[in-house]
């Protein structure tokens, strides 16, 4: 019987899902091999070319591409013909799009092996061919397919190996095969007699370093940081305790009196910087899961979000003593379309770009909602059934992240799932689960409750922490080591995280830079109800730089590192930050104050890491929607870190 090509966006798409699962049942493939990367691959070829696909001939099984650029070597065509030879490599050809990028190794540097070429596609399709002959170096010959094993050199985009390769040429590619991550063992700062549900990284007193906040249903506890790192309990004078019990924690300044507030579930706090008091101005909000501070009207003062057995609810900050205002109406979020009467978490970010917070609810088939220019939410198609369903055990799932995951330069939504992830990213007005092109984020726990999203490695990439929230599952890392790609660093090297609570499972997790050295340390709340601190050493594998160091920890070596300290509460909230190179390329988005995983708080003030030196921009935009920019000039001979104040 013939083979039936699919029609090639449609192809596109279900290769995709095929590979996600495929990768799934067989993580091993993906596995990055430290020792044949794309620059390695770049080495053994003369040439090193993208392309663009302009046709597909399926009566010739011909591919027409022209080129776009030529990242090493000479290559005089300004088109390619690749014609498939061979019945074994059907699958590939029909999986090909019109508009694809193609990245190209040509020209082998072996003698006798000058007319030998490699291909990537994308999706980990890596393709062998050959130049018809001397004289039409542009017309070649797909001859089979490339092993599985292929994967761990790349599996990601073609347009980001293509971004890479040019990078590379230009001096700028960084793409580590090596963690160059580093945590201390886990210091326990004490233990509640119940799981720890929520932590909290916040400077509750304003002495300017982080303190310690951990809830549990056996109460709230609370710890100062002292001058030297020491912690001290400071649960009774603050006014906590065991009749305190939450399942979450949220700091924020919500009356601008310059002392931070605390929302225990639904519950606020106000704060005089020693003590927190219990105020009724957030009316009671019923079966509560978690709650967070959000911004959602944009006025700049953080607003309650919290997730509940019914639905989402949220409640409006007016200002001043008045009581907080039920917005959920308001909303849209009553509407069962918006998962009003569904128990689930919640998460906030802003997915395209558009200003406005947007919401994923961990629904069973997971529920993203995007604003309209009233402000009022709608369900946008997610293209996909995600299973959000709780593990056998009961516990949940779909605690949800937004973050510069995928691109540096956009926003995407990672979504835990017992035993997977789903990545999604903007795909030509669609969205699209690349989570199959990521290299080792097939690589998950078989409990994943929700993750974190941070830079935990200094190198300027947003890296993955995710809570497994079971005893007898651990927590998952994910470093991301750009273009598409991450590695799980514990399965190269098990003493990057050696303690016991990244093994014995976390519920709550925040990061903040406790040690002021730059780099953000872990907070975990555990699930046997201990609650640690791990300290980041990361910048420690950085010092003795020699002849024999690798380009990448060289140029790590060379990274600055800009404390953007933003002055006042007002706008902070869920403000953005993107900072752009002297080409206009964005290196950085991160957002302030937002990056909270499922119940749990991270403050202070975030760090970029720097990896070239040069003049930058700065954009920050604040959650009611001011807009600042601020030249900045990065060099090499300035201290490892600077702080940037932000008025």
């Amino acid at each position: 019987m013939a083979h039936r090509p699919l029609a090639a966006s449609r192809a596109v798409r279900v290769l995709t899902v095929i590979l996600a699962s495929w990768l799934a049942a067989n993580p091993g493939f993906a596995v990055i091999n430290p020792f044949l990367q794309p620059v390695n691959v770049a080495g053994n070829y003369r040439v090193v070319l993208v392309a663009t696909v302009t046709a597909i001939d399926e009566a010739t099984k011909t591919l027409t591409a022209t080129v776009t650029r030529v990242a090493k070597g000479n290559f005089a065509p300004t088109e390619l013909r690749i014609t498939a030879l061979d019945a074994g490599v059907m699958e590939g050809f029909f999986a090909v799009a019109k508009g694809q990028t193609l990245v190209a190794f040509v020209g082998k540097t072996l003698r006798n092996h000058e007319d030998e070429l490699l291909f990537y596609a994308g999706g980990g399709n890596w393709n062998l061919g050959r130049i018809a002959t001397k004289e039409t170096p542009g017309a070649w010959q797909w001859t089979a397919l490339g092993p599985r094993d292929m994967y761990g050199i790349y599996n990601g985009a073609a347009d980001r190996l293509g971004e890479l390769m040019a990078d590379t040429t230009d001096g700028r590619a960084y793409f580590p095969a090596q963690a160059y991550c580093r945590f201390a063992d886990d210091r326990v700062l004490g233990n509640l007699t119940q799981p720890v549900r929520g932590v909290a990284l916040a400077d509750l007193d304003g002495d300017g370093r982080l303190d310690v906040i951990a809830t549990s249903a056996a109460g709230v506890r609370a710890w100062r940081q002292g001058v030297g790192g020491d912690f001290s309990d400071i649960t009774a004078v603050c006014g906590l305790g065991a009749s305190t019990a939450a399942a979450s924690v949220a700091v924020a300044d919500v009356d601008e009196d310059g002392h931070v507030d605390l929302l225990l579930d639904g519950q606020l706090w106000q704060g005089d910087g020693t003590r927190f008091m219990l105020t009724t101005r957030v009316p009671a909000i019923p079966e509560v899961i978690t709650a967070t501070f959000v911004d959602l009207d944009h006025d700049g003062r953080p607003d309650v979000l919290a997730a509940t057995a019914g639905g989402v609810r949220v409640f409006l900050n007016p200002g001043g003593a008045a009581a907080w205002v039920d917005g959920t109406a308001r909303f849209g979020l009553d509407q069962p379309a918006c998962g009003a009467g569904q128990s689930a978490l919640v998460s906030a970010g802003d997915v395209d770009g558009d200003g406005r917070i947007d919401l994923f609810v961990g629904t069973a088939k997971g529920l993203l909602l995007v604003r309209d220019a009233q402000g009022i939410f709608h369900p946008r198609t997610l293209g996909q059934d995600l299973a959000l369903v709780p593990s056998a055990g009961g516990e949940r799932t779909g605690g949800a992240v937004f973050g510069a995951l995928w691109r540096n330069d956009a926003i995407s939504l990672l979504i835990p799932r017992h035993a997977g992830f789903a990545l999604l990213t903007e795909n030509q007005g669609r969205l699209s689960d690349v989570i199959g092109s990521c290299n080792e984020t097939s690589e998950s726990s078989d409990r994943q409750l929700w993750t974190l999203a941070e830079d935990l490695n200094a190198d300027g990439e947003v890296d993955l922490y995710t809570a497994s929230g079971a005893r007898d599952s651990s927590d998952v890392c994910h470093l991301n080591r750009g273009y598409g790609s991450y590695m799980r660093p514990m399965k190269h090297d098990s003493t990057v995280i050696p303690g016991a609570g990244y093994a014995g499972g976390s519920w709550g997790v925040a990061t903040g830079d406790v040690d002021g050295d730059g780099t953000n340390d872990l907070l975990l709340g555990s699930c046997d109800g201990s609650v640690r601190l791990i300290i980041n050493q990361s910048l420690a594998l950085r010092k003795d730089i020699d002849d024999t160091t690798g380009p990448y920890l060289r140029t790590l070596a060379g990274a600055r590192l800009l404390r953007i300290d933003v002055a006042g509460s007002r706008g902070r909230i869920g403000a953005s930050l993107s900072l752009a190179d002297s080409q206009g390329r964005v290196t950085t988005v991160r957002r302030l104050d937002g990056n909270a995983a499922g119940g749990s708080w991270s403050a202070g003030a975030p760090v970029l890491a720097v990896r070239q030196p040069g003049a930058y921009v700065l954009t920050v935009r604040r959650s009611d929607g001011r807009i600042s920019t601020h030249a900045l000039t990065i060099a090499s001979s300035q201290p490892l870190l600077t702080t940037v104040r932000i008025e």
